[in-house]
């Protein structure tokens, strides 16, 4: 499971992250021809290709480009083994977006990952995601936002915009939004921790530097990161189409969760 730790109204809150267009297709199975933890385009195995030697988490995207080019298709993902057994589950997924940038690529490699790693009838290990380490945020940058402001406001004629951006070099801004569509991303629960007690147990444990004190300062700064992050997509998502950036919701009523006039204001 992919965890996302995000701040809201000063408060500290995990964000589940993953594929929107995966859906399993076959429970407790194993076939002669697809191991277990695999990812199979166009019957062309993922860990018998070039592709699989690199540590990158966009190895598996390029992978599955590779062999969609001339028929893009449906492309399948085996899950591992259950306990003490030999049997797996399997997923079926959608192809990837057009590439927009390796940070996007990355993120959803680590989702592909996430569903080739699961252990069907054992709860999922969380692994916390880092929008920061995976580079996502370095093209947000100011010069292109302020390019962005000025575009929608001079030109009113929205279907010129594309052309403006792609001029200006900023297109990648609205392809990055259509990008993390493909993602569905839901509150792991109402469970939530005020951000001055986190900061208050950090300088507490601060003054031993053991192991606890260093992964809860990694979370808390991972939190504050994402948070920034999140913010810019949520400032170029209301500068583009005037509403907020519905990208994180509550499981059960589909609610957006993130939503502060600050996030939008800059």
């Amino acid at each position: 499971m992919l965890v996302l730790p995000i701040i809201n109204k000063n408060r500290v809150m995990n964000v589940e992250v993953k594929l929107k267009n995966a859906s399993k297709v076959r429970t407790g199975v194993c076939y002669d021809d697809a191991d277990e933890s695999e990812i199979i385009v166009s019957q062309a195995n993922f860990s018998e290709s070039s592709f699989y030697p690199s540590r990158d988490y966009n190895a598996p995207v390029e992978f599955i480009r590779s062999r969609s080019i001339l028929y893009p298709r449906d492309f399948i993902i085996t899950t591992k083994h259950r306990v003490n057994s030999e049997l797996y589950d399997v997923y079926l997924v959608k192809q990837p977006p057009k590439k927009v940038n390796d940070s996007l690529d990355r993120l959803y490699g680590k989702a592909l990952l996430d569903l080739k790693n699961e252990i069907p009838g054992v709860v999922s290990r969380g692994r916390y995601l880092s929008f920061e380490e995976l580079g996502i945020g370095k093209e947000l940058t100011d010069d292109k936002i302020a390019k962005l402001q000025h575009i929608v406001k001079e030109e009113r004629d929205s279907s010129k915009w594309p052309e403006l951006f792609q001029k200006e070099g900023i297109a990648d801004l609205e392809e990055t939004l259509q990008f993390l569509r493909t993602f569905d991303c839901t509150l792991i629960s109402d469970i939530s921790l005020p951000e001055d007690q986190i900061q208050g147990v950090i300088d507490l444990m601060g003054v031993v530097h053991t192991r606890d004190y260093r992964n809860i300062k990694r979370y808390y700064d991972m939190a504050r990161s994402n948070t920034k992050i999140y913010t810019r997509l949520a400032y170029i998502h209301k500068v583009m189409y005037q509403k907020p950036f519905a990208w994180i919701r509550l499981a059960k009523n589909s609610k957006m969760l993130v939503k502060k006039k600050d996030e939008y204001e800059g």
